[in-house]
């Protein structure tokens, strides 16, 4: 479990050469590390960088987004995976070493996550904190997603006892999530939060963001299935839904600036670019 040496990280991408670009730039001259990109669309320019790329790439028709996930997993050497998305930036490049560190020093951590910094359509650049912190399972699974995904860096052996991502969701972060926490029953694993400035900048125009419908949807069916007992996780995830109602009546009554002040008071931590 210890001696940790190699991270593997899965840039998936589909037509989006120019973000593409970005990601690659932000990783390009880490140690310890290889990254893998997956390439599913059929973008000429895409195409032919990766016949010159130096680092690992498969280029082939995927099922989505999960089924890419999937592949980085299965062709990643790494000790560790990082999923850093097309677009994705690693704003702190000590980070994966940093997280390596903190698995080989504690074997009980199954993986390492961090603040991210989140371009929202709305209000611009700021600070997104995990909903967890050092206390692993609170606030319940029902709030959401609890930590922020391009972030963690995660042993590989624990997708062998909590499997990989499933192709029939969008939110397929969120269901290995909470398959996770059911493998941890009578357990003293958990995840490691790292303090500090955020180490990823994502962009909020992704497919979480843009079809939330179908994401709380789909929180419903991966509830019942992980968590069919557990009342606080239902009444949690109801307060969810409730807010989530009460954004889509604000945009849909051309509320969108009383949204935004919203956003601005609940995220006071606006990031400036130095």
């Amino acid at each position: 479990m210890n001696d940790l040496r190699l991270i593997s990280i899965v840039t998936i991408t589909f037509n989006n050469y120019e973000e593409l670009l970005n990601t690659v730039e932000s990783v390009r001259d880490l140690e310890r590390c290889e990254h893998i990109i997956i390439n599913g669309g059929d973008c000429p320019k895409t195409l032919k960088f990766l016949q010159t790329y130096s680092g690992k790439s498969v280029s082939e028709p995927d099922q989505g987004i999960s089924d890419a996930f999937n592949k980085g997993i299965k062709y990643s050497k790494g000790d560790t995976v990082m999923m850093l998305n097309s677009g994705d930036i690693l704003l702190d490049q000590s980070y994966p070493e940093q997280a390596m560190k903190i698995l080989n020093e504690n074997p009980e951590v199954d993986f390492v996550h961090a603040d991210e910094l989140y371009d929202d359509v709305l209000i611009g650049k700021f600070v997104m904190q995990p909903l967890r912190f050092q206390n692993n399972l609170k606030p319940n699974i029902g709030r959401g997603m609890p930590y922020r995904h391009q972030t963690m860096v995660v042993r590989k052996t624990v997708y062998d006892r909590v499997g990989w991502f499933d192709l029939s969701y969008i939110s397929s972060d969120y269901d290995w999530v909470c398959r996770w926490e059911v493998s941890l029953f009578n357990s003293d694993r958990g995840a490691y939060y790292l303090k500090g400035n955020p180490v990823v900048k994502m962009d909020g125009a992704g497919v979480s963001a843009t079809q939330e419908s179908k994401v709380m949807w789909e929180a419903i069916q991966i509830i019942k299935i992980n968590f069919p007992n557990k009342i606080e996780v239902y009444l949690t995830f109801l307060k969810r839904l409730i807010l989530f109602s009460g954004r889509k009546l604000l945009k849909w009554l051309g509320q969108e600036n009383y949204l935004s002040t919203l956003k601005l008071r609940k995220y006071n931590n606006k990031w400036s670019d130095k």
